[in-house]
């Protein structure tokens, strides 16, 4: 999978805001699942006093979809 080409713009912007770096290139399963990780992680450093928490689990749904898809 390239992030660059595959990925709407919408998701290449999330992965950017959070701090992930995209290269336009093919991402192995491992790159793929440790982008899911890096995002799961984000998603946990948040606050849940404020719904944080569920607020970037909803934002972030549709791309790790797509990425749990891809890692095969």
């Amino acid at each position: 999978m390239n992030f660059k080409t595959e990925l709407s713009i919408n998701n290449q912007k999330l992965l950017q805001e959070i701090g992930y770096k995209i290269e336009n290139r093919e991402y192995s399963p491992e790159e793929i699942k440790n982008c899911e990780i890096f995002i799961a992680n984000h998603i946990m450093s948040q606050s849940s006093k404020n719904n944080n928490i569920a607020n970037e689990t909803i934002k972030f749904n549709d791309l790790i979809n797509i990425l749990v898809k891809n890692e095969k």
